[in-house]
């Protein structure tokens, strides 16, 4: 009978990366899961008239809101983004609502003209009337530590933090997203695109694919250097 003998190091690595990668494609699915239920929220809302800006108008993801007031000059330039083949910026600023104070809206994208100098935006003036929609906060991948940000206006960042842009701004920490037709948008943000749960189902199926693969090929060298051995002797 032939025994299985894979060898420390070899089990070792199985037993360090297989719940690594079960663990992956478990968090995928989670993600793909919450992608539904977001999108089912968002279909549910289409039909809903705009609300006045209120605390509990903003805590509704998709919710149309109705803001009166105007910009302030403070803004982000989220980098390193492409939308529609395009590199750029999505660009979030501070509007002043009469009413809630200090939001941050998504005036959408701008195409980068260099990395050596900042795009022109121009900001409409004085009092002005728009429609934003609540946008939920979908979660950032881990990084370690926080990235360092200018101290001036425009910031440049490398990761929309709504909290970290929120506290910054002294705005309240959800985004507004602008649809299109509205005062001050560029191109304007995806709303249920940015939603399908595929591309999560396909990461998924990935990191479990790579588990099967490991597993297999835990037990191909277990069984081959047994045979090894024997042949040896």
């Amino acid at each position: 009978m032939m025994n299985f003998k894979p060898g420390w190091a070899m089990t070792l690595l199985f037993l360090v990366m297989l719940p690594l990668l079960i663990a992956l494609g478990s968090w995928q699915l989670d993600r793909a899961e919450q992608k539904r239920r977001l999108e089912n929220a968002y279909l549910a809302k289409l039909t809903e008239l705009p609300l006045r800006v209120t605390p509990q108008a903003l805590s509704q993801p998709f919710q149309a809101l109705r803001l009166a007031g105007r910009y302030r000059p403070e803004f982000f330039l989220l980098d390193n983004q492409v939308n529609d083949g395009n590199v750029g910026y999505w660009v979030y600023q501070v509007f002043n609502d009469e009413q809630q104070g200090r939001l941050l809206l998504n005036r959408g994208f701008i195409t980068s003209q260099g990395r050596a100098t900042l795009p022109v935006i121009d900001t409409p003036l004085g009092d002005i009337s728009l429609t934003a929609t609540v946008w939920p906060d979908t979660g950032l991948i881990p990084v370690w530590g926080d990235e360092a940000w200018n101290p001036g206006w425009p910031k440049v960042i490398q990761r929309a933090d709504i909290q970290r842009m929120a506290e910054l701004a002294d705005a309240w920490p959800t985004e507004l997203r602008l649809e299109p037709g509205q005062p001050g948008v560029l191109v304007a943000a995806p709303f249920a695109t940015r939603l399908s749960a595929d591309k999560h189902n396909g990461y998924a199926a990935t990191w479990f694919g790579l588990a099967v693969v490991l597993t297999l090929g835990y037990c191909y060298i277990g069984m081959t250097q047994q045979r090894s051995r024997s042949s040896a002797t």
